[in-house]
């Protein structure tokens, strides 16, 4: 039994309202993950950036099925951090641990992550 952890960068931009005012029809307001790390925060668009790291840390059972999975305490905590709810992080990140499609797969996890936060965001 192990777990396995990957991190990612999620760099976005969670405002409302002041965003509306520009025509930015071009961009969007769903996180962007990036591979790279870098010293200062970049924008897109030429909007506002949060950069939060989140570890996705699953713990893995001893079978391809997900049977005993679930997320570690540091997957939900960088979740809160982000700006969830106990329970709402707890939900993505048990959500995320317990897909079998996405066992041993980093990126698959990755992307799925980025589409649940595009799909709630925090705050909502």
């Amino acid at each position: 039994m192990k777990t396995s952890a990957i991190a990612i960068i999620l760099a976005g931009v969670f405002t409302a309202g002041a965003a509306a005012a520009d025509d930015r029809s071009a961009c969007t307001n769903v996180p962007q993950a990036h591979s790279h790390v870098t010293s200062r925060a970049h924008a897109h668009c030429g909007t506002p950036v949060r950069k939060q790291p989140i570890r996705i840390n699953c713990y893995r059972g001893p079978w391809r099925e997900t049977i005993w999975d679930h997320p570690q305490g540091s997957f939900v905590d960088d979740l809160v951090t982000f700006g969830y709810d106990y329970a709402n992080a707890e939900a993505i990140a048990t959500r995320i641990c317990k897909d079998e499609n996405l066992v041993g797969d980093a990126e698959a996890q990755k992307t799925a992550l980025l589409r649940a936060i595009a799909q709630t965001p925090p705050g909502h």
